[in-house]
């Protein structure tokens, strides 16, 4: 009886020590709700979001889902601009004061001879893609009032969808909804859980062994089959984001430079010939393009790498604080006519 309390009290007080300290470690997990203007599951307005994984931030989401944006444009405003991405635009793994769309407002503005008309509005969400962006253009201009698109892309393959001309389910088919257990279950619970489960990040389930001995390896010898990558299809994405939107459109290319594995510093883009023809067909169709990599690059030779962070690894991973002054810097210094 006695190994049983003690056993049940340790128990108890790991669990409790656990859960009292799971903030500074555990990202947080919030329920979404469905935004009709923008077209997506969002955290409602207020929604504090902690992030912990590679950088250690706090967001507070304002309307419309905005990361760090508490209000919305003013209706006064001449010029909007929307800004589109994935993570590396969204920018949980920074305060709102340094997030992305907040430097690029403030350079913009200082650049700008109406300082007081210009808005940034970050529409970037983790995991989207071209496609997720193109099919909200319309919305956001006509309820918003934007009239300019800002595009970071940071790997070329989220915009192959495009060339596919084929739109991603809508996100009303596919019947998600808004799930009021997250904001019920305590964190670091559900962050448990998903590492059991999940295998990473890949949302692939794990396959749990129970085995003891050595794994089976695949038997790779005699596996000769050789893939020859198809030509990237710049032309028919830039055809794409032409045909989205009568507004302009700015793609600001900010890939990961130098990225850094192991023991090895490359310093040289390995898409540099797609980015290029992709670089000629947008210019043909109007679409304005910032290079941001000389400057990536010439930040980490001066000892300051624009990825990653102290909890995790630089060199790679998200843009931090140095990358997104680089970026700002590179669009404030194209944009000063």
């Amino acid at each position: 009886m006695r190994l049983l309390v003690r056993w049940a009290t340790g128990l108890f007080s790991g669990t409790l020590l656990v859960w009292v300290t799971s903030p500074l470690f555990v990202r947080s997990y919030h329920a979404k709700f469905y935004d009709p203007v923008c077209r997506s599951w969002v955290y409602p307005a207020g929604t504090t979001y902690r992030w912990r994984s590679e950088g250690y931030a706090t967001t507070v989401f304002g309307p419309r889902g905005m990361p760090g944006r508490y209000t919305l444009p003013d209706p006064s405003a001449s010029r909007v601009i929307a800004l589109w991405g994935d993570s590396q635009a969204e920018g949980v793994t920074l305060p709102d004061d340094q997030k992305l769309w907040a430097n690029l407002q403030r350079s913009l503005t200082a650049y700008s001879m109406k300082s007081r008309e210009l808005e940034v509005l970050p529409m970037a969400h983790s995991g989207e893609n071209a496609v997720d962006w193109v099919q909200r253009f319309a919305n956001v201009e006509a309820q918003l009032g934007v009239d300019e698109h800002f595009i970071l892309v940071c790997e070329l393959e989220d915009l192959l969808p495009l060339a596919n001309k084929s739109p991603n389910p809508s996100i009303e088919s596919l019947g998600v909804r808004s799930d009021e257990v997250l904001d019920i279950i305590p964190d670091f619970v559900i962050h448990a859980a998903r590492g059991l489960i999940f295998d990473g990040d890949s949302q692939r389930f794990r396959k749990l062994r129970f085995s003891v001995g050595p794994l089976d390896e695949p038997d790779t010898e005699n596996n000769t089959t050789s893939t020859i990558d198809p030509p990237f299809p710049g032309n028919a994405i830039a055809a794409a984001l032409a045909e989205s939107t009568s507004q302009p459109i700015t793609i600001i290319y900010a890939p990961r430079l130098p990225l850094v594995i192991g023991d090895h510093v490359y310093r040289e883009d390995s898409r540099a010939t797609d980015f290029q023809s992709l670089a000629v067909a947008l210019n043909q169709h109007g679409i304005r393009v910032i290079d941001c990599r000389d400057g990536l690059r010439q930040a980490a030779a001066e000892g300051h790498f624009p990825h990653g962070f102290h909890n995790g690894v630089f060199g790679s991973g998200h843009l931090n604080s140095v990358g997104y002054r680089v970026i700002v810097d590179t669009v404030a210094s194209k944009s000063s006519n």
